[in-house]
């Protein structure tokens, strides 16, 4: 009878780790899409009063023709918003970051039909990897989510610092740096 006590609590032991664990939710996690992103982009850009066009066709540092998202009118800056297809098609003649906190790498660009040096534009790259929301996370998430919102918020003040950056650093024979 002693035995099958002690085989009954281990059984009853074994068996309460194995009842029914919590859910775990798939949390959806989406990239920002190109369009919000260019206009976030430019309404950042308009915030620093540059001046903006989409869809610049440039020279990249390896002699390919390229047709970036953004540049400035008014002042030498660019900004590409890279989505997945991008990173395809573009493969490793932009230099992207890897991670979202790594420091940013700029790329020297040249407007096509132009040979001055005011054709030259100083490139900034943001990726949708580094730009992902939750559209729709559950009620019990165990950590704030993501909004479209947030995430917007993020890319603009990232392009504003890179305008920032470019004026401190480039205004009146001001030393080249790193954003």
């Amino acid at each position: 009878m002693r035995r099958f006590g002690l085989f009954a609590l281990g059984g009853w032991w074994l068996l309460g780790g194995c009842g029914p664990r919590a859910v775990e939710h798939e949390i959806e996690e989406r990239p920002l899409d190109q369009a919000t992103a260019l206009d976030a982009i430019q309404q950042a850009l308009g915030d620093r009063d540059v001046t903006s066009e989409r869809f610049v066709p440039v020279t990249l540092p390896d002699g390919s023709n390229y047709v970036l998202d953004v540049a400035g009118t008014n002042l030498p800056v660019a900004v590409e918003f890279l989505t997945a297809q991008d990173r395809e098609r573009v493969g490793d003649v932009l230099q992207i970051p890897s991670h979202p906190d790594e420091t940013p790498r700029l790329v020297v660009v040249r407007r096509q039909g132009m040979r001055s040096p005011e054709a030259d534009l100083y490139l900034r790259v943001f990726t949708d990897e580094h730009f992902r929301f939750q559209p729709n996370p559950p009620a019990d998430m165990p950590e704030a989510p993501y909004t479209i919102r947030e995430v917007t918020a993020r890319l603009r003040r990232d392009v504003k610092d890179f305008v920032s950056w470019y004026r401190a650093n480039h205004a009146a024979g001001g030393g080249a740096g790193s954003p």
